[in-house]
């Protein structure tokens, strides 16, 4: 199905149109598909390194897409005029059916259908990408999507935060409730959480408590007194490894902590490494194998 795309990256746009990747599940396989392109891509540090948005254009349709479409290039870069005339036939005929955004800074993903294709279905829904349950559910339409009689809402967007890793319980001393929160946590979100808790800094903020959502890795995790930025920052290189390196390598950090327990956040930034490293390393064995 046709779309055109908005690429957002370290503060930067880019417009693509794709005649393959529009629907409803397509852009979370894209997301993912670029960031593990550009992770195999950087780990070597033979090329430099490769933005995320770089890569569109490199991009072609595997397993995830139908056959037919198999070995072919996903999108064609377009210039910001031919991105708003695309945008602005959307409201007159149905050439393309969806406008989605793609926002790696602020890890969302947007859709913006268009009103003259009542063929579409208006998901209400927030789901994390990563979660193995998320293509399910955008390949599932009914009854999770219901007919709308307005489809074309520039207002309409489905933010879909990676995976959470921690939740914690955070105190400020200039008010008497306590905060809540998920990590990782957005720039964005992080500003709406200072200003609940009316703080300039989280990290003048007590964190009273942190759980990790995963079972294995919270029965060996036991790290207190650590700020508020490197507990996120933990958070992020952990989601970063899941959907970089799939759920085998999250698993094989919460297993070094069963060994060991964690205590302090350099100690599992140092086990993520080794992960890494060594799943870098099975992936340059697979490829030569297969050459």
């Amino acid at each position: 199905m046709k779309a055109i795309y908005t690429v957002i990256e370290n503060g930067r746009t880019s417009y693509f149109r794709s005649g393959i990747a529009g629907g409803y599940s397509y852009p979370f396989f894209v997301y993912e598909y670029a960031k593990r392109m550009a992770w195999q891509l950087n780990s070597s540090d033979l090329l430099g390194k490769f933005n995320f948005t770089e890569l569109f254009p490199l991009l072609k349709a595997n397993k995830d897409f139908p056959e037919v479409y198999l070995g072919k290039c996903l999108f064609e870069p377009i210039s910001a005029l031919a991105f708003a005339d695309y945008e602005s036939g959307m409201a007159s005929d149905d050439g393309i059916p969806f406008n989605i955004t793609l926002d790696f800074d602020e890890r969302e993903i947007a859709f913006v259908f268009n009103k003259n294709c009542p063929q579409l279905l208006k998901p209400k829904l927030t789901v994390f990408v990563g979660d193995t349950d998320a293509r399910d559910v955008f390949g599932k339409r009914n009854p999770l999507f219901k007919n709308t009689e307005s489809l074309f809402e520039i207002d309409l967007r489905s933010y879909v935060e990676e995976r959470p890793v921690f939740a914690i319980r955070i105190d400020s001393d200039t008010i008497s409730e306590q905060g809540f929160a998920m990590l990782p946590l957005s720039d964005h979100n992080q500003k709406g959480l200072m200003e609940e808790l009316e703080t300039d800094d989280l990290d003048k903020c007590e964190i009273l408590s942190v759980s990790a959502y995963d079972k294995a890795l919270n029965a060996h995790f036991v790290i207190d007194g650590e700020k508020f930025s490197r507990l996120n920052m933990l958070a992020e290189k952990l989601n970063r490894l899941r959907l970089e390196c799939g759920d085998a390598a999250f698993s094989a950090v919460a297993a070094a902590g069963a060994a060991e327990p964690f205590s302090d956040v350099d100690g599992v930034m140092q086990v993520i490494e080794n992960v890494k490293k060594d799943f870098a390393l099975r992936e340059t064995q697979d490829m030569d194998i297969r050459m």
